[in-house]
């Protein structure tokens, strides 16, 4: 985390804010000289956008911009800023389910860190002169969003090519060594940063939480996994993705994920899976 320069804090004549507010942490480039901050659009101004929409995890901007998460509720969670604003949302979408049901977000022109670090806090002294309040993933001392939005494990998805069309194997034979191979394997849609579908991303969270040592194979690459989104359906005899193998055996999608962390059966699975690995 990082706290807000004086010099910055000072450079707006708007609602001071209180001391102690804490940036998000990110990891962005050298502060660049300007001689004037374009404003971005006010909070107030900007429409709310469902993270989810029919399952699916909505397509967000992958560009450089300041976003406030909403809860269910509608209650103002955490601002922050960020170089890619579909990669942050796809991660609290994974780290804080229960927390990321909407998103403010406004491209920043200018995506120098004083631009961002600009943008980002007139939104938060917008908030807390409109609420009272610092939004509670701003608070000092905080870091479930801070330490998880941007500053996530970057392990690459396992591919099954190089790219080049299959020889000498079929991809039933590629999926079958991958499972075999690896303790904990998850096929999603998406990457392991950038879950593509609600149950993929709920899988990931759940591994995550667990704090597994597991694969992803991303079954929409159609250049390195070519036909994976049908024939994994064949390999496991299960119509639907994700798909959670451990130990080379299929576990579950989802929906069964979840109810074996009820149960304290996945614990088990995993723990034993990664003490044989």
């Amino acid at each position: 985390m990082q706290c807000l320069p004086q010099k910055l804090m000072e450079a707006r004549p708007a609602a001071r804010m209180p001391k102690g507010v804490v940036a998000p942490f990110t990891s962005l480039n050298r502060i660049h000289t300007r001689h004037a901050i374009v404003l971005e659009a006010a909070m107030r101004d900007t429409k709310a956008v469902a993270v989810m929409d029919k399952g699916e995890l909505n397509q967000f901007p992958g560009s450089a911009g300041v976003y406030a998460v909403f809860d269910k509720a509608g209650v103002l969670q955490y601002i922050g800023l960020t170089r890619k604003v579909s990669a942050s949302v796809a991660a609290h979408m994974q780290e804080l389910p229960d927390l990321t049901a909407s998103i403010k977000y406004d491209i920043v022109e200018d995506a120098s860190r004083e631009g961002l670090t600009s943008a980002w806090k007139s939104w938060v002294e917008e908030a807390v002169t409109e609420t009272g309040n610092i939004p509670p993933g701003n608070m000092p001392g905080e870091t479930k969003w801070q330490s998880r939005s941007v500053a996530r494990a970057t392990k690459p998805e396992i591919r099954l090519t190089a790219g080049k069309p299959i020889q000498g194997i079929t991809i039933e034979g590629l999926i079958d060594r991958i499972v075999k191979e690896n303790a904990v394997v998850a096929f999603v849609k998406g990457t392991r940063q950038q879950p593509q579908c609600g149950f993929s991303a709920r899988m990931l969270s759940i591994l995550t939480t667990l704090k597994a040592d597991f694969e992803v194979v991303n079954v929409l690459d159609e250049y390195h996994n070519p036909g994976l989104r049908e024939a994994i359906k064949s390999y496991s005899q299960w119509p639907t993705i994700p798909q959670l193998y451990i130990s080379g055996e299929f576990v579950g999608g989802a929906d069964i994920a979840e109810q074996m962390v009820n149960t304290g059966e996945l614990q088990t699975m995993l723990r034993q899976a990664l003490q044989k690995a």
